[in-house]
């Protein structure tokens, strides 16, 4: 013989209907937000100053002068290159 002992299940529907409609309507503004709204534009304005950058553009620099210049081969190096090391067995499927 089993015993049966179920609880009253009323009331709480109510509740349990409105956190599902609260979930849901999260849901669909982040999609929106994310899928479908424009972003507004930031407006930037530049300072007065910034416009004269443009002869950068039009500089020309040599790789070559810029290692071989003395102030580049006085810098010292203070961090060894790391060397390969064994990174395990050539063949993962042979056995040891």
């Amino acid at each position: 013989m089993a015993i049966v002992i179920e609880e009253d299940k009323s009331g709480g529907s109510l509740l349990r209907m409105v956190v599902w409609v609260v979930i849901l309507a999260i849901i669909i503004a982040a999609v929106y937000y994310v899928f479908f709204a424009q972003p507004q534009l930031i407006a930037v304005t530049i300072p007065p100053t910034f416009q004269d950058i443009a002869p950068l553009a039009n500089a020309n620099v040599d790789p070559n002068a810029v290692v071989g210049s003395a102030a580049f081969t006085a810098l010292k190096q203070y961090v060894t290159p790391l060397q390969p090391g064994n990174a395990g067995r050539s063949n993962p499927f042979q056995p040891l």
